[in-house]
């Protein structure tokens, strides 16, 4: 699976102006309800099903990126969203950094198959060599997008 698969365009957000996680959290959420029309998504309870998430593991993941996600009963396909955040938030990281690139994802019950292909495209590319810091450095959701693009083809040309 490609991040783009799961991260549409109009679910990158170029600035995530949130002063804790779970304002991060709610603007995801509504990026994506606001772009996945067809979808089921009730953001309260999405938003609670991800802080409680949370209260069983930090998704913070270290090195300023963190991942938060969970299963959503309804849904029909994996969904995913993507904010960075200039100024940090504290997710817990275990590095004790606050983090700048915020994946979410939302998946079926029923589907865990999507689920870990999707965390596992989004830990595939946030390994690759300067991924993390041409994220940060992105001017625009625009440039974001397309850097996401080129992971993917780098990823299914096997570069990587």
């Amino acid at each position: 699976m490609k991040l783009l698969d799961f991260i549409a365009k109009g679910t990158i957000i170029e600035n995530i102006e949130a002063a804790d996680k779970t304002a991060a959290l709610r603007r995801l959420v509504e990026a994506l309800r606001a772009h996945h029309t067809g979808e089921p998504l009730k953001p309260r309870e999405a938003v609670e099903a991800l802080l409680k998430r949370e209260k069983v593991g930090s998704t913070g993941l270290g090195q300023g990126v963190a991942v938060p996600h969970a299963k959503i009963d309804g849904l029909k396909s994996v969904l995913g969203a993507f904010g960075r955040s200039k100024v940090g938030i504290d997710f817990s990281a275990p590095d004790g950094e606050l983090v700048h690139l915020v994946f979410m994802v939302l998946s079926p019950f029923d589907r865990a198959d999507v689920h870990v292909d999707a965390l596992r495209s989004i830990a595939e590319s946030v390994k690759r060599p300067n991924f993390r810091s041409f994220a940060r450095q992105a001017k625009s959701s625009r440039e974001l997008f397309e850097l996401f693009q080129e992971v993917d083809q780098q990823g299914a040309k096997g570069n990587g």
